[in-house]
């Protein structure tokens, strides 16, 4: 199985919800995971467990640095859930990819907006 206990999360649940947390349990027999939903487009959900099937997951960590939005987001979550170590270890990334981009003359995702679900600048 690609998941460890609390490895960060996203997918959707069986009621087609969509949700963010972290590993709780792993059956690995069964193909489920459990995850402590710590965002959800269903407000109902946060704070408590799902089981989840482990196909319907993936890894927050699996993430490009070139989905801005996303790995914004992801930061977003970091800050959200008080997890220092991973926000210091996405923040390190983006300062990395943005210099790398600065260096090779692309100023495209240096000077980036925030964005809404509609793709508009805030």
């Amino acid at each position: 199985m690609k998941f460890n206990i609390s490895d960060w999360v996203q997918g959707k649940t069986k009621d087609g919800e969509l949700i963010h947390g972290f590993v709780e349990t792993i059956d690995i027999l069964q193909g489920f995971v459990t995850v402590n939903v710590v965002k959800s487009d269903n407000e109902e959900v946060i704070g408590k467990i799902v089981a989840v099937r482990s196909s319907w997951l993936k890894n927050v960590s699996d993430i490009a640095v070139d989905d801005g939005q996303l790995f914004q987001n992801s930061i977003n979550l970091a800050l959200d859930t008080w997890d220092e170590a991973w926000f210091m270890e996405l923040t390190n990334t983006r300062k990395a990819s943005e210099g790398a981009a600065a260096q090779a003359g692309d100023k495209s995702n240096i000077y980036s907006f925030p964005v809404n679900r509609l793709g508009q600048s805030a």
